[in-house]
């Protein structure tokens, strides 16, 4: 069954609720509600847990444009959650993992560095501390002050923020964004929608006709379960199999 857009599951709540028919987004206080029913359902569900597609999905950083300090410090892109790991392409072609600091000790190893000498260039950090970055290498460390941004130790000099940006890969949980617009889709798998719509026809009965709709529950509940138990695709979760020689013990 083919995932449907914004508009069609806006209609499919609004029919459910015997709303008057919706032709388009926000035609009328009624159908602007249920969007809204639908905004707070998506976000309640993909809150809920941390589901399988969310995890291990590669990205990369976004260069920052405007601002202090654009080549060292990178924005987190707004969907991830949390950075599994961080990689950069050096000079050589070869993606290399960058090592985790924390942010004190990231800047006492960059107050290591000389701020005279000529490959080091002093930057500030978003809480005006100046750190001293080296500008003769790719970057081996990184850290971040705010949650926001990815700040490394280092970087070649006749890189620009994009190209920096670009030389970057992260591996990590993302919660995804959401566009709604008539005709977007829901960046979720199918059966993940299924569960949505139904919570949400079940939230904006209750929210806009003050009833309740036991049958979208039950839906929504079994459809609930059978996303935790078969959620996943591949064979991440399976325990690893062992196929050697079994001991004496029959172990």
């Amino acid at each position: 069954m083919a995932k449907k857009t914004i508009l069609e599951l806006v209609q499919k709540i609004g029919h459910a609720i015997s709303s008057d028919e919706i032709d388009t987004l926000g035609e009328s206080q009624e159908a602007f509600d249920i969007i809204e029913v639908l905004k707070q359902t998506y976000d309640e569900v993909l809150d809920r847990r941390t589901w399988e597609f969310m995890k291990d999905r590669v990205l990369q950083l976004d260069a920052r444009l405007v601002g202090d300090n654009i080549l060292t410090n990178l924005k987190i892109p707004d969907s991830v959650l949390k950075i599994q790991c961080l990689r950069y392409l050096d000079d050589n072609d070869k993606y290399r993992d960058l090592t985790y600091m924390s942010p004190c000790d990231f800047v006492t190893k960059l107050h290591n560095n000389n701020p005279t000498d000529v490959d080091v260039t002093t930057v500030i950090s978003p809480d005006g501390v100046p750190l001293y970055v080296k500008t003769n290498k790719a970057p081996q460390y990184w850290t971040s002050f705010d949650e926001a941004n990815v700040t490394m130790d280092s970087y070649e000099g006749d890189k620009t923020a994009g190209v920096i940006a670009g030389s970057s890969a992260i591996i990590a949980t993302i919660k995804p964004v959401a566009t709604w617009e008539a005709t977007a889709l829901l960046p979720i798998p199918e059966r993940m929608e299924t569960l949505i719509l139904n919570e949400a026809i079940a939230s904006a009965n209750y929210r806009l006709r003050q009833t309740a709709d036991p049958r979208s529950e039950r839906i929504a509940r079994r459809q609930g379960v059978s996303l935790r138990e078969n959620e996943p695709k591949t064979n991440r979760d399976q325990k690893e199999r062992h196929y050697g020689r079994r001991t004496s013990s029959g172990r």
